[in-house]
C-alpha cells in the first residue's frame, strides 16, 4: 500500500503600518520571501498559499502585492478575512505556506510587530 504524500506548513505574519496599497504589497513580499529564506525553500516545493488580512486592511489584497513582486506565478493562493476577535492585534498579514515534503523543522516567522502574536518565534524585523 502506498503511503499518502506527507506535507508540511509553515506559519508567518507581519504588521503593516497603515492601510496603503504599496505597504501591504510590500509586507506581502517581505514577509514571504523570508518564510523562503529561513526555511531554505524554492518556490516551486509550494503547494498553496493560505493568507488572512485583518479588517482594517482593504486597500489592496496581499495576493497582489506578492504577484507585483514576481511571487506565486504558478501558485494557488488563497486570501481571506481574519476573524474579528475583541482585542486582537491589528493591521496583520498572516501566510500558512503549505510544501509538498516534510521538512524536519519549520522556522516560522513573526516580524515587524507581529511578534506580539507568538514571542516564541520573533524574526527580527528588516
Amino acid at each position: 500500500m502506498e503511503l499518502p504524500p506527507t506535507i508540511c506548513a509553515i506559519r508567518g505574519a507581519i504588521c503593516v503600518q497603515e492601510d496603503v496599497p504599496e505597504l501591504i504589497e510590500t509586507a506581502a513580499a517581505t514577509l514571504y520571501r523570508e518564510v523562503l529564506a529561513l526555511n531554505s525553500l524554492q518556490e516551486e516545493e509550494v503547494a498553496y498559499l493560505l493568507i488572512t488580512q485583518t479588517s482594517d486592511l482593504k486597500s489592496r489584497n496581499p495576493a497582489t502585492g506578492l504577484r507585483k513582486a514576481g511571487y506565486c506565478g504558478s501558485t494557488p493562493l488563497f486570501c481571506m478575512q481574519e476573524l474579528e476577535i475583541d482585542g486582537m492585534l491589528e493591521k496583520v498579514i498572516r501566510m500558512l505556506v503549505v510544501v509538498n515534503h516534510p521538512i524536519q523543522q519549520t522556522v516560522p516567522v513573526f516580524m515587524q510587530g507581529a511578534e506580539v502574536l507568538r514571542p516564541e518565534y520573533a524574526h527580527p524585523s528588516m
